[in-house]
């Protein structure tokens, strides 16, 4: 085994290996910097459009602590707000399968 040549060898695999490290690490970050500045705008639209402003406004009192075990507070909303349940009743679906009982709360559902 000649000593010189291994030692030539395992420099030119240790270089190697440094280089294509460093190549990666340089083709990696730049690729992800271009992607962060092509998708920031398409991102940003996206959360305004997805961004919903809900604001509730509680009022808190809390009556005064004495010594005593228990504690009342109260939380009452200041404003009205509910939420919006739209479903489309329609009468287009066949209900002719169902059984006697099925039909009567499908019958009762359109009702409502």
């Amino acid at each position: 085994m000649n000593w010189k040549n291994t030692a030539e060898n395992l420099g030119i695999v240790i270089v190697s290996a440094l280089l294509g490290a460093g190549i990666g690490y340089f083709a990696s970050t730049y690729s992800n910097k271009q992607s962060i500045e092509l998708f920031t705008p398409t991102l940003l639209e996206a959360i305004k459009k997805e961004t919903v402003k809900n604001e509730i406004d509680n009022k808190i009192s809390i009556g005064k602590i004495k010594k005593s075990d228990s504690i009342n507070i109260v939380l009452s909303p200041q404003n009205n707000q509910e939420p919006i349940n739209n479903i489309a009743k329609s009468n287009c679906v066949d209900i002719s399968g169902l059984s006697d009982s099925r039909k009567r709360r499908v019958y009762r559902w359109l009702k409502k």
